[in-house]
């Protein structure tokens, strides 16, 4: 009896092992998420002050393409684009995220045969929305963006991501000492074809 329950058990993981060896080639998926766009102005006469433009919910998707590097290690391409509801007013200016669109390449390595941990370093370029009265104006301004997150796989096409994102997205309407930085904790669920 217990070799027939031995045998089950291994039968059991081994759909799970195969997981590992199926964490390559096309992929798409939908992602949600929590941000915090900041300001800072630096001012040479006094400390940097830095405002908050909002937190609020992030949307989007993204694309990607995962190369097998060796037995645990995945390489490749992303793309993604992630619309905002973040925005602010004071004193009739208001301050609106219109989107973010980031590409770059990501790092993944297997630590279990059903989740890999990875970084992502890339570029990204945020728009944000100033209007004041009638008077409106939309400017994006790139930077880099730097990623960390865990994806866990269910079954063979399918995954789930937590990520954490840093994105400094340089200086905002060219304005010399005002910068504008992102951070966001993502959730995504997607799949591999």
């Amino acid at each position: 009896m217990k070799k027939y329950m031995l045998l089950a058990a291994v039968a059991a993981m081994m759909p799970a092992a195969a997981l590992a060896q199926d964490t390559d080639g096309a992929r798409i998926e939908a992602r949600i998420g929590y941000e915090t766009p900041t300001v800072s102005y630096d001012d040479s006469w006094d400390d940097d002050d830095v405002y908050k433009l909002g937190s609020a919910v992030s949307y989007g998707a993204e694309l990607g393409y995962d190369i097998k590097a060796g037995e645990k290690l995945r390489v490749g391409p992303y793309v993604n684009y992630e619309l905002s509801s973040v925005k602010n007013c004071d004193s009739g200016v208001c301050g609106k995220v219109k989107g973010t669109w980031a590409a770059g390449a990501r790092i993944g390595y297997a630590v279990s045969e059903r989740g890999v941990i990875y970084g992502k370093i890339g570029y990204a370029d945020m728009k944000i929305r100033v209007t004041d009265g009638n008077f409106s104006e939309t400017a994006g301004h790139g930077g880099i963006q730097a990623a960390l997150g865990y994806e866990g796989n269910v079954g063979k096409s399918m995954y789930w991501k937590v990520e954490g994102v840093y994105s400094d997205n340089g200086e905002l309407f060219d304005l010399e000492g005002v910068n504008v930085q992102r951070r966001q904790l993502v959730a995504g669920l997607g799949f591999r074809f």
